[in-house]
């Protein structure tokens, strides 16, 4: 039988796997976008090639300049409709796996009996998701999808008109427009890992809250030795939350809720300050950078300070890591 926190790293591979399929989706139906307006783009850099001295108001006439950023508008709003359905089905499938796997870990956290979860209450994955407010269709976090087809549009604009405007070659402004067109992909990709990892953990809470009468509350679990694991992570790994609390990580974080059972203590004997302060100084510049590192060094803050809130407007505040600018101002 696994202790908690081995079932608790099996559980958060689980997350990563569902996590790369649905990334994998989104990345190949955009792929199928961008080799579709390939042809429009290279007619735009053919045709401003052959402009002498080109003007960003001469661009704008262009026929091939008003058919892309069409053709780009209806791929994307076509691609927002691909995302939504993405986005709900990869939060229920969250919601369904967190009611499964919060049982469990409350049954090994009880005394590795891991039956015993079988006779906790449950809500309804219905009713959790109702509870997850980041989720309503007319909320905040769909709002932010709706956005991405003009964002990136515009995006796109801008990248063709200050290429210009630079007088860079053609070429080089076919680089700067596919880059553009990138950020729409990196932005769907960032909500779903987010609303995945949100949904998950929220839905791990919310059976927590459940059944407070076994559950006291929750621990901060990162994974302390990944390379993309960030400072705030590390500083918050094993610190102890109410379950009225949420687990507000950033975008993208991989963290994870485990629960505190009755009297038995974290079942984390290492919090993240004490591990990174074990760390060699190769390892701790590497999580850092060596400005951080010497700053750190000279006692200028704590490991603690370096996670801040920023307040999100889907999620609300956000745990992330603090600059150096951030962290000398605390001074």
């Amino acid at each position: 039988m696994p202790t908690v926190i081995e079932l608790a790293e099996q559980l958060r591979a689980a997350i990563i796997a569902r996590d790369i399929a649905a990334l994998n989706r989104l990345i190949n139906a955009y792929a199928g976008i961008m080799k579709g307006l390939s042809g429009r783009i290279e007619a735009l850099v053919l045709a401003i090639g052959a402009l002498e001295g080109p003007t960003a108001a001469q661009v704008r006439r262009l026929t091939q300049y008003g058919q892309l950023l069409e053709d780009a508008a209806t791929q994307l709003t076509n691609y927002r409709g691909f995302v939504q359905v993405e986005l709900s089905t990869a939060a229920q499938q969250a919601i369904e796996a967190a009611r499964k796997d919060a049982p469990r870990l409350i049954g090994l956290s009880a005394g590795g009996r891991e039956f015993v979860g079988a006779s906790l209450r449950r809500l309804p994955a219905g009713a959790i998701e109702t509870l997850l407010g980041f989720l309503d269709t007319s909320g905040p976090l769909y709002a932010r999808l709706g956005a991405l087809p003009a964002v990136t549009a515009r995006s796109v604009a801008d990248a063709i008109l200050e290429g210009v405007a630079l007088g860079r070659n053609p070429r080089v402004i076919a680089r700067s427009i596919n880059q553009a067109f990138g950020m729409g992909l990196t932005d769907s990709m960032r909500m779903m890992r987010t609303v995945q990892l949100y949904s998950y953990r929220e839905a791990s809470r919310a059976n927590y809250v459940m059944n407070s009468d076994v559950v006291r509350g929750w621990t901060w679990f990162a994974k302390l030795d990944s390379p993309t694991t960030c400072m705030s992570c590390i500083a918050m790994h094993g610190t102890e939350h109410p379950n009225e609390e949420p687990l507000n990580d950033h975008h993208n974080g991989k963290c994870l809720i485990i629960p505190l059972v009755g009297d038995r203590p974290n079942p984390i004997t290492e919090s993240g300050p004490e591990w990174f302060d074990r760390q060699d100084e190769a390892t701790q510049k590497a999580y850092m950078g060596d400005a951080r590192y010497t700053a750190w060094v000279e006692g200028n803050f704590t490991i603690a300070e370096m996670s801040g809130v920023h307040e999100d407007s889907v999620y609300g505040p956000m745990r992330v890591e603090q600059s150096l600018k951030q962290l000398m101002a605390l001074q």
